[in-house]
């Protein structure tokens, strides 16, 4: 008598993908078009007069900035809180979640095409701490966006909207305004005034990659412990130099926020743009990259 066999098959069940928005490799708001300043040749010219050093890396890196300076300074500065001391990925994931809570209809994709629609300071003032947490914000972050909307909605932040008030006011006065903010620190301040302000004579003496460009730029001025000789002032365009006058001493070889000032002295008024440089001087021997 015969025996049927029945031999089973095994099926392969393959799991639908699911449609999840790709993520970038590189930050896509990165991607901002730059172009020459009408100022730059006068500003390079300048620099390279006064510290003939600055000539090859002058030479070797056009100078170009970001021209899509935003307008809107409550955009700019809650992106900027959001994005601190995270990764770009987590402060885009968490950004999307915020400005879609108020704007149903925008996207990952929209806002990395550059879309610019945000919420009000008087929309995210009247939002419960809890919905701002629920977008992924800290419950730190979320009270600093809060208290940058209530200075911008209980006019603290005068400059806002007043174009003549921002260009009349110097560059101590707008960080006195900016200061005030809970999250706000000078490094913010600075890169605000450096990129969406485009102010010609900030140096960011807590940024790393300028401190590490300006001791590679400075090593030969390093001596005993010392960083002279010293900018003191200048006759005619030229740098006059200062001897024991002034000088700072440093902790193994590097620069405090004093020995910067008086190095880049030399640099006025165009230490902005020096600034550029020395990201770019540090980015040849270090992994740092430049934020404008």
């Amino acid at each position: 008598m015969a025996v049927a066999s029945i031999h089973t098959s095994k099926i392969k069940v393959t799991k639908a993908k699911e449609n999840k928005p790709k993520v970038p490799e590189e930050n896509p708001w990165k991607k901002r078009p730059l172009h020459v300043p009408d100022y730059a040749r006068e500003a390079l010219e300048h620099l390279c007069k006064v510290d003939p050093a600055l000539a090859p890396l002058i030479a070797k890196y056009p100078y170009t900035i970001y021209s899509d300076h935003d307008t809107n300074y409550f955009r700019v500065l809650s992106r900027t809180i959001v994005g601190q001391q995270v990764h770009w990925k987590a402060a885009r994931s968490i950004i999307f979640k915020f400005v879609s809570h108020y704007v149903s209809d925008v996207t990952l994709d929209s806002l990395d095409s550059g879309d610019k629609r945000f919420p009000t300071p008087e929309q995210v003032l009247a939002t419960p701490m809890d919905r701002l947490r629920s977008c992924g914000l800290s419950e730190r972050k979320a009270s600093y966006i809060q208290d940058l909307a209530r200075h911008f909605v209980e006019g603290k932040i005068t400059f806002a909207s007043d174009k003549a008030e921002l260009q009349a006011l110097t560059d101590d006065e707008l960080a006195a305004q900016l200061l005030c903010v809970r999250g706000i620190g000078p490094w913010t301040v600075d890169m605000f005034m450096m990129d969406t302000l485009e102010r010609l004579d900030v140096l960011p003496t807590l940024d790393l990659g300028i401190r590490k460009g300006m001791e590679k730029h400075f090593r030969k001025h390093y001596k005993n412990g010392v960083w002279g000789t010293i900018v003191e002032s200048l006759e005619d365009g030229k740098a006059k130099k200062g001897g024991a006058k002034g000088k700072g001493s440093a902790k193994k070889g590097e620069m405090s926020c004093g020995d910067m000032e008086r190095m880049a002295e030399i640099w006025r008024p165009y230490r902005s743009i020096a600034s550029w440089y020395m990201w770019r001087n540090a980015d040849e021997s270090d992994t740092i990259t430049a934020p404008i």
